[in-house]
């Protein structure tokens, strides 16, 4: 009997998430039914036992005009309690990475409703124990939540620790204080932003605290001497993008392991390493500024889905390169753009290049890697050369304005771009497709072929035309 009650349960979550069924292999996941509005998190990390224990309050509402019966969320590996709304209980399931959860009501459209969801987290791709420190990379390998491209919420993040350990997490620094021989830190997060901005970091460091433009810095295991590098490359970013940070506290946090591509909303996740070497070499910086633009290409101007991360790592590599440059000289650029270049040619070699705007992809996990980055930072050396430096930073001024807070696509920076360089007026992949099929004889304008050749893929017909 319980087996058949089992299966019957199974069966009637498999049914009621059957539009989740239909998307064809290999395309961008839908949007679920739902959209959360904020997440308030609390967690316990237990550094000796490599467990994370957690509780997240998840406020939502149906996005749809139909009634919902249940949720589908990322839960990665997290080993899940319960699930209440109020005091009930809620049935749930699991599914490899996904968790369901059926509702004793159905949701119905302009009603928002609260669960609450109980869990354990131990080591994980996104979620790095080690015997004095823990800290993520991957939203749902420790926090139950819609990991979907384009999903907004505001976070109330709790944290309790030993009390000698210092905490870090996205958004603000709210509260501090003591419990039980613990110490509490709470972080706010105000401005709706992507789950995958959502982290923390925790651990024996040493804290080192200072101010730059208005912002606070906070630097846990990299000494002082983080400071200066870092403020003058946030100088920097403003000027060239015309955009002030986009918070009130900076973060760096250097830690055991590889975590080069650890972000966070106001939080940077550095390698420890890397702290050793800017002691050795303070030239040595391109690591710093890159995660520092993310703030900008990533946080203030999000992207629409996974198709583009090149808007956000490509964006900020080239920032990093440019920004050596500014600090060390013209040859300090150009070995870095060449590093990228050679970087990016052997992936070629290897046979992984693919178009910047790649459709397709289910995670960001999935769409990130080397390509978006180092092929995104040769691209915009390429369209800085044809279009020229000044208007090359005007356009990148003018797509920063338009979109900030909020989410870019390719079409979105191209558009920028050919409004500073007279003469190329496509923007987009249906629009080069649009134009080439009206009149084909017409070759498109550089700026046009660039943007078609690497960043939507589509191959120079002139050139095919005239090799035959």
């Amino acid at each position: 009997m319980l087996r058949v009650q089992v299966w019957r349960r199974s069966a009637w979550i498999a049914n009621c998430l059957l539009w989740s069924a239909i998307v064809p292999l290999g395309a961008a996941p839908l949007p679920r039914p739902y959209t959360v509005e904020h997440y308030d998190v609390g967690i316990q990390p237990d550094l000796a036992k490599q467990l994370l224990y957690g509780e997240v309050s998840i406020r939502l509402h149906n996005r749809t005009d139909t009634a919902i019966t249940a949720l589908e969320m990322d839960a990665g590996g997290l080993r899940i309690a319960g699930v209440l709304e109020g005091q009930a209980s809620l049935a749930f399931e699991r599914d490899h990475s996904l968790l369901f959860v059926v509702l004793t009501k159905p949701l119905i459209p302009d009603a928002p409703r609260t669960i609450t969801v109980r869990y354990q987290a131990g080591p994980a791709p996104g979620l790095k124990f080690f015997p004095d420190q823990v800290y993520t990379s991957v939203p749902s390998d420790w926090i139950p939540c819609d990991d979907r491209p384009g999903e907004r919420a505001t976070l109330h993040l709790t944290i309790t620790a030993p009390p000698d350990k210092k905490a870090a997490g996205s958004g603000q620094l709210i509260a501090t204080r003591a419990s039980e021989g613990r110490t509490v830190t709470e972080w706010q997060l105000d401005s709706p932003t992507g789950p995958y901005w959502f982290g923390f970091a925790l651990g024996g460091f040493a804290e080192s605290t200072s101010d730059a433009e208005g912002v606070k810095l906070r630097i846990l295991g990299g000494g002082p001497q983080i400071f200066e590098p870092t403020a003058a490359a946030m100088q920097y970013l403003a000027a060239r993008t015309g955009k002030h940070y986009p918070g009130q506290t900076y973060t760096q946090v250097f830690v055991h392991g590889d975590a080069s591509r650890s972000m966070a909303a106001g939080l940077t996740l550095l390698p420890e390493s890397n702290a050793q070497e800017l002691a050795k070499q303070p030239d040595n910086l391109w690591l710093l500024t890159n995660a520092l633009a993310h703030q900008w290409y990533g946080l203030g101007v999000a992207t629409k889905d996974w198709s583009d991360l090149w808007l956000s790592d490509g964006v900020s590599a080239f920032l990093a390169n440019a920004f050596m440059g500014q600090r060390f000289g013209k040859e300090a650029y150009e070995r870095d753009i060449q590093r990228c270049r050679q970087i990016y040619n052997q992936l070629r070699a290897e046979g992984k290049d693919r178009a910047l705007s790649e459709t397709g992809w289910t995670t960001r996990q999935d769409a990130a890697g080397d390509i978006p980055e180092y092929k995104g930072a040769s691209f915009l050396y390429l369209v800085s050369v044809l279009v020229g430096e000044s208007a090359f930073w005007n356009g990148l001024r003018l797509y920063t304005s338009d979109q900030w807070d909020r989410a870019a696509t390719s079409e979105d920076i191209q558009k920028a771009f050919d409004a500073v360089n007279p003469g190329s007026a496509n923007a987009g992949k249906e629009a080069s497709a649009a134009r080439r099929k009206k009149n084909p004889k017409n070759p498109p304008k550089p700026l046009d072929s660039l943007f078609d050749l690497w960043v939507y893929g589509i191959p120079d017909s002139t050139k095919s035309k005239r090799s035959r």
